[in-house]
């Protein structure tokens, strides 16, 4: 078996930094695409991977926000060529599961069986198996995956900015458009001013809601979220009854579209409880496992109000890309004052450490940088 070697950032324990080795890839099977890595973002459920707060099979290859170009295909491959500049999702859609047909693709049936593949994607020299991140692992110079993970990009996009579509931009983006349907009609709260926030404040313009509350702990993001079209703020209390009465000063009814994208139950239910009746709540933070949250039963029931997930913001990965790559191309859609810095791969453990900065959106891992 022909295996290639390659440079890989990778987790051998939670709490550990990621450490730099030889890795051996594989070669694609008929439906599989090797992409030579050109820029990845540093999403925050990779941050909580790398402290243990969400659980992986180690060791493993973490990094899913990613640009590259194709430089292999399988034999069965024919919606991609080498040379095409792509971009990747972890949710890779089978496209004949009830949810696909139905346009729920990030809720495809077969989403396990669509990254499983009889051999290990890439092994150490010894050959122990290392596990791949939603079956992309995009932390390394090149990575493998399915054809249905994949999206062609215009390479008139930059890699740099690229990369943002993969997951943070169709997360925050896709939630507002797809998960929440906001509309002109909508007023909306954005909690949490992150890198998925900030998408989703960008959302919530692009779709055109008449108010945007921007909600943070940190003063700096929530300027960052007025930059990006938030038309206002509020800065969080660690009292969330105080967060929700200065929300509600603003909008004394409520919010009709609210938005958590923090990963913590106190955050979530502070979403729900700013609703105005028939309001939803649409919870996009990652939580570990075992995480409950409590909502009152009677503003649920006698409200008409909704809580729900939008799974990687309920996108249509492969039909949205064009149209995120239109409105980037128009204007309307800011991806380039998103990226806080680009990095070099060998400083990705800093750059890890620079997400916890009160300015930082996106730290972006070049991977050109010194071989231009």
């Amino acid at each position: 078996m022909t295996r290639n070697p390659i440079r890989a950032a990778v987790l051998e324990q939670p709490g550990k930094p990621l450490r730099m080795q030889t890795l051996f890839l594989d070669e694609p099977t008929d439906h599989e695409v090797v992409v030579r890595t050109e820029r990845a973002g540093l999403c925050h459920s990779d941050r909580h991977y790398v402290t243990g707060a969400l659980s992986i099979t180690t060791p493993a290859v973490l990094g899913h926000e990613v640009a590259g170009v194709v430089e292999r295909v399988g034999g069965a491959v024919t919606r991609l060529r080498p040379g095409d500049r792509v971009v990747a999702t972890v949710t890779p859609p089978c496209g004949a599961c009830a949810s696909c047909v139905s346009g729920r693709p990030t809720q495809c049936a077969r989403v396990e069986a669509m990254r499983l593949r009889e051999q290990p994607r890439v092994v150490t020299a010894d050959g122990t198996p290392v596990a791949s991140l939603g079956g992309v692992g995009a932390f390394a110079e090149r990575f493998l995956a399915h054809e249905q993970a994949l999206a062609r990009v215009d390479p008139a996009v930059s890699p740099a900015v690229a990369c943002l579509l993969g997951c943070c931009i169709t997360t925050g983006v896709g939630a507002v458009l797809h998960g929440a349907h906001v509309t002109p009609a909508d007023t909306v709260a954005v909690i949490g001013c992150g890198g998925v926030g900030i998408a989703a404040v960008q959302g919530a313009r692009l779709a055109g809601a008449r108010r945007i509350v921007a909600v943070d702990a940190l003063g700096a993001k929530l300027e960052l979220a007025q930059r990006f079209g938030a038309t206002d703020t509020v800065l969080a209390d660690p009292d969330p009854a105080a967060t929700l009465a200065a929300i509600r000063r603003i909008l004394p009814a409520g919010v009709t579209r609210a938005f958590e994208a923090v990963g913590h139950p106190a955050t979530a239910e502070l979403a729900f409880a700013a609703l105005a009746p028939t309001g939803v709540a649409t919870i996009l933070g990652l939580m570990p496992e075992g995480r409950t949250l409590t909502i009152p039963a009677d503003e649920l029931i006698y409200g008409d109000r909704v809580l729900q997930g939008a799974y990687m913001g309920a996108n249509r990965f492969l039909a949205d890309i064009d149209v995120f790559c239109d409105h980037y191309a128009a204007g309307r859609l800011d991806l380039d004052a998103m990226v806080t810095d680009q990095i070099p791969f060998e400083a990705i453990n800093d750059g890890l450490a620079a997400m916890a900065e009160p300015t930082t959106i996106r730290i972006v891992v070049d991977f050109e940088a010194g071989i231009r």
